[in-house]
């Protein structure tokens, strides 16, 4: 029968997680044909291929570079056979038939360019997986307090993230690429009908579901019905999530904000990214301005 999912999961040095993926994957995902397509970023931990010996029926590729997660996807995806696409972390395990769920609301909706469902922690906790755009107008909305004078709808509606009530359908931003789902004949549409590359980690979903929502004028969707456990850095080789923030997805945005509008924008707002943070009382956020200035006035960035 046609494939209807191609399931690219990157792996590097993640056995143990991916292992349990690739199980919870089949376990519960019955209602669409699917394939599962690992990509290995050229793992030191052990060879790889032995998930082949479990797993038989894997589209097992062997990168002989760690790609990245873009790369690495990219390397999937010229392996693929689906109709649709899902990106999926090695870190993640289903609940539920999340992959059919998800297909099933995408062949509702034509319109839609990106999907993603609910991604929990351990405890059960949701994760924010949906977003705004970064803008100068929402961080001098919030420099200047200006969201005491809305609505907890109002809000929500206006940041998503974790303010987000994620047991309701919305149309978003971005999502994370956590779990991914897109059709081919988006992808298609993408420049040289592949997933930028630009970033080798983080903040590249952002960039896709810019381009899939500003160039292809399609929707970005999160819908709550299908549950998938997120063990969030699980599969990144640094744990400190701020160490991670500060030297990839601090520049990352930053690089993103140059290229959608250029470098007086991007630097006016980890300016006022700056001057909200210093405002703000706790250690925590005097650290966080700390950490913004230092990047905006390094030579390396």
């Amino acid at each position: 029968m046609p494939i209807t999912v191609s399931i690219i999961i990157v792996n590097y040095n993640t056995l143990q997680l991916t292992t349990s993926c690739i199980r919870s994957v089949i376990e519960h995902t019955k209602g669409v044909e699917y394939e599962i397509i690992l990509v290995d970023n050229n793992s030191s931990e052990c060879n790889m291929q032995i998930l082949t010996e479990e797993f038989p029926s894997i589209i097992f590729i062997q990168s002989e570079s760690n790609l990245g997660f873009a790369g690495g996807n990219n390397l999937g995806l010229a392996n693929a056979h689906g109709e649709y696409i899902l990106l999926l972390n090695s870190d993640t395990e289903f609940v539920n038939d999340a992959v059919s769920i998800a297909v099933s609301k995408m062949k509702s909706d034509k319109n839609i360019g990106a999907l993603s469902t609910k991604l929990i922690y351990p405890d059960g906790r949701p994760q924010p997986v949906a977003g705004r755009f970064p803008s100068l107008k929402a961080e001098l909305f919030e420099l200047f307090r200006l969201s005491k004078f809305e609505s907890e709808d109002k809000k929500r509606n206006r940041l998503h993230n974790d303010l987000w009530d994620y047991s309701k359908y919305t149309e978003t931003d971005w999502l994370w690429g956590a779990f991914l789902l897109m059709p081919r004949a988006v992808l298609k549409q993408f420049p040289l009908q592949k997933l930028h590359e630009d970033f080798f980690m983080y903040y590249e979903d952002v960039q896709w579901c810019y381009f899939i929502k500003h160039t292809l004028k399609l929707k970005i969707v999160y819908i709550p019905e299908g549950v998938v456990i997120h063990h969030i850095a699980g599969s990144s080789a640094i744990k400190n999530p701020w160490i991670n923030f500060k030297t990839k997805i601090l520049l990352n945005q930053y690089n993103f904000l140059i290229q959608i509008h250029g470098h007086i924008y991007a630097y006016a707002f980890y300016l006022i990214k700056i001057m909200h943070y210093f405002t703000l009382k706790g250690e925590l956020n005097k650290n966080k301005a700390k950490e913004y200035f230092q990047f905006l006035f390094s030579s390396k960035k």
